[in-house]
């Protein structure tokens, strides 16, 4: 991916994942109903997680690494800053195709964040009392292929 395409992803996280973007504004269950059919909205205490917990900060393309940074809402908040880096020189992506970025997102941030903040808490790494670097679920397949 270039660094031009990865400014776009960068900007798309920053639309879709904002806190703004994932507060429903709805206090109970909720059919929504829209052009393309009808969705079930929950409020935010009763999403699955990351779209929980996540509190994005900022994602910015660094050259081709893209970075996510964030805090952890989960009742347990200690102000903790994570910062999730991708390696995104050898990803192919269709950006024209939204089924190819939205499966990139979910993969890239919500299969890597997914569950409690143990669930991945082994890729992580502490960088002082309040900065941690996530290792993102693709990065730590590969890094450990045996799984």
């Amino acid at each position: 991916m270039t660094a031009e395409e990865l400014a776009e992803i960068a900007a798309t996280i920053r639309r879709d994942y904002s806190p703004e973007a994932l507060d429903p504004g709805v206090s109970e269950p909720t059919v929504v109903e829209s052009g393309g059919g009808s969705a079930l909205v929950l409020p935010g205490d009763q999403q699955p997680e990351p779209l929980r917990s996540m509190r994005l900060i900022d994602a910015a393309a660094v050259g081709t690494t893209l970075v996510i940074t964030f805090t952890w809402a989960d009742g347990t908040d200690d102000d903790t800053v994570y910062l999730m880096p991708l390696d995104c020189r050898d990803e192919q992506l269709d950006l024209g195709a939204h089924w190819a970025v939205s499966y990139f997102l979910l993969r890239f941030i919500e299969h890597s964040l997914g569950g409690p903040r143990d669930a991945w808490a082994d890729r992580t790494t502490v960088m002082s009392d309040r900065l941690r670097v996530v290792r993102p679920w693709r990065a730590a397949w590969e890094a450990d292929p045996a799984g």
